[in-house]
């Protein structure tokens, strides 16, 4: 997604970076982060990782303090209702901006989660909020950030039929993945089946199965970090 302290930003042409070396900046660049008035951002960002497989970035009750964004990897969201059961919220791509829900409510109702071996960067809030205010580029940057998210939850909300949800959420996930400038056809799929099923409302038994028609119908292979999309069109009209 607070200790209060101010930042004080320079010229864009002269202000610090803590991206400067940063070998996943180009990922963040494609999400937007490389326009000069969101220079801002790339000089409060604080690194955070590298996180393996499962390891927590922060647990539902936690404090809020901070927005974060995947530098490297990927995430999950989860919620928890009383009875312990666990929801699969969404998928984070680097670049992508997630814990903005945690602002009203001054703590996290929801849990960050590393698939596989992850690394993040960290906008404390104080000094996000600072930006903003001085920047309005960078307001309306977390705006877009937030109707993303509203508008995905929305999608993954809407009903269909089985194979229109798994073909509809790889469709997405490849689509976001191309924005961040990877154009090939291999997607990486470091969540377990169930965590996918978890997300689409699906039992892990279906997903698997989804997967096994899609192939034998020629629109993907399955690997195994993931699967290569063969007939993009093709999932594309079964998400239809």
């Amino acid at each position: 997604m607070s200790v209060a302290f101010a930042i004080q930003t320079p010229p864009a042409a002269a202000a610090p970076t803590r991206c400067t070396g940063c070998a996943h900046l180009p990922a963040c660049q494609a999400a937007g982060y490389g326009r000069p008035e969101l220079h801002g951002l790339r000089c409060i960002a604080e690194r955070v990782g590298l996180l393996r497989d499962g390891e927590y970035l922060y647990r539902p009750l936690t404090p809020f303090h901070a927005v974060y964004a995947v530098q490297s990897g990927m995430a999950k969201t989860v919620s928890v209702d009383r009875a312990g059961r666990e929801r699969v919220l969404a998928f984070h791509l680097p670049g992508e901006l997630f814990g903005l829900d945690a602002i009203w409510q001054g703590q996290h109702d929801s849990a960050a989660v590393a698939l596989g071996r992850t690394q993040c960067c960290r906008f404390p809030f104080a000094a996000l909020r600072d930006l903003a205010t001085r920047q309005p580029q960078v307001q309306a940057h977390l705006l877009c950030a937030m109707s993303r998210l509203i508008h995905r939850q929305h999608l993954d909300a809407a009903g269909g039929s089985a194979d229109e949800r798994m073909a509809a959420f790889l469709v997405d996930l490849h689509e976001r993945r191309r924005a961040l400038g990877d154009t090939g056809a291999l997607l990486p799929l470091p969540m377990s089946r169930a965590d996918i099923g978890n997300h689409l409302r699906l039992a892990t038994e279906t997903v698997s199965r989804l997967l096994a028609r899609f192939r034998d119908a020629g629109l993907l292979r399955v690997t195994r970090s993931g699967v290569e999309l063969l007939h993009l069109d093709g999932l594309r009209r079964v998400a239809t």
